[in-house]
């Protein structure tokens, strides 16, 4: 039977729409100001690299968090409704970063000099009155969204944890070998987007071009992808030594983006630019991940054929559509009220 969405749903699922739709208008308005306002010659500095890549990664993080709370709607991931509304606030935090970080280079870009002591931007434009209404905006935007996707979120998760509790058949023992599903499923969708935020802008920022360590770099990105994609499709399956495949890509992950660490902090923490500081927050935050992806599926590995793989091939199939809230919201005379709350 199709899914049907509930209210609240497509009331989660259409801000995360909005937001990523306005998001990608106005930091597009943004790049475009930006074309226009510097010379070709404004590559000599790393600045200019580093506003076009903050545009995309926050474009990207608005898009890509869209699509997780389609996500999350559609397996009723209730982890992953949590995480994707601290995630909004990050990616305010991130758009805050950009706004003080655009208007310092609007003062100090002006003033530097090509090898002919040409300016590197048309002075005669006052770029930033361009800019900082849509700056304003888009921070606008993201901090009045926050509140209605927490508002629906909770409301979703209100309507998930009995359709959870259905779907363990209220066992408190399968319960916490789902949440540990769960957690893993998440930690490995948000390890993707710090991974690949990481790896293309160390890429461009860093390696700058220079091969074969440009192409070698790219190609990480595919094979993060396929991980990903195949390190759910196995814990689904409970196969346990693809599963084991997974984990040594996991631990070569680690060991890559901590070579990266090394490289990058070099002569030492006050030595990295602007944009290197935030290579480093990417890296560090994609290894933590990556290691906490690393423990969960090692965990999952150990409740394979503990019957976890039926609950979850019953969420797959989707065998209980929201509007069996109504059917079911009340409990059975023979469910005791102390074991269903002690499930949910």
């Amino acid at each position: 039977m199709p899914k049907r969405f509930s209210k609240n749903e497509w009331g989660f699922a259409g801000v995360m729409g909005i937001q990523a739709t306005a998001i990608l208008a106005l930091q597009i308005y943004i790049l475009t100001q930006w074309q226009i306002w510097v010379k070709s010659t404004v590559t000599q500095v790393t600045i200019s690299f580093t506003v076009p890549i903050d545009i995309a990664i926050l474009i990207f993080a608005c898009f890509y968090a869209g699509i997780l709370a389609l996500d999350a709607i559609y397996s009723r991931n209730n982890i992953l409704l949590l995480a994707i509304c601290v995630s909004n606030c990050l990616i305010l935090a991130f758009a805050a970063m950009q706004y003080r970080e655009l208007l310092q280079t609007s003062i100090t870009l002006p003033q530097a000099r090509d090898m002919y002591d040409e300016s590197l931007v048309h002075l005669d434009r006052d770029w930033w009155a361009y800019v900082q209404p849509a700056e304003l905006a888009t921070n606008l935007i993201l901090g009045v969204c926050i509140l209605p996707t927490w508002y629906f979120a909770y409301k979703v998760h209100s309507e998930y944890k009995w359709v959870i509790y259905r779907r363990i058949h209220g066992d408190s023992t399968i319960k916490i070998k789902y949440l540990a599903y769960e957690i893993y499923l998440v930690l490995t969708k948000f390890n993707f987007f710090f991974s690949i935020g990481f790896i293309i802008q160390y890429n461009l920022i860093d390696v700058h071009f220079e091969e074969p360590e440009y192409s070698l770099t790219m190609a990480l990105i595919p094979v993060v992808f396929f991980a990903m994609v195949l390190g759910i499709w196995f814990v689904r399956k409970e196969w346990k030594w693809a599963m084991i495949g997974i984990i040594i890509c996991y631990l070569a992950l680690i060991a890559y983006f901590l070579s990266r660490i090394i490289t990058l902090y070099g002569d030492g923490w006050r030595a990295l630019t602007a944009g290197k500081d935030k290579m480093l927050l990417f890296s560090i935050t994609a290894v933590c991940l990556t290691t906490l992806s690393l423990a969960f599926a090692i965990q999952c590995i150990v409740n394979f054929d503990q019957g976890l793989r039926s609950v979850i091939s019953e969420a797959g199939g989707h065998k209980l559509a929201p509007y069996d809230f109504r059917s079911i919201s009340s409990p059975s005379p023979r469910t005791s009220h102390s074991s269903r709350f002690g499930v949910d």
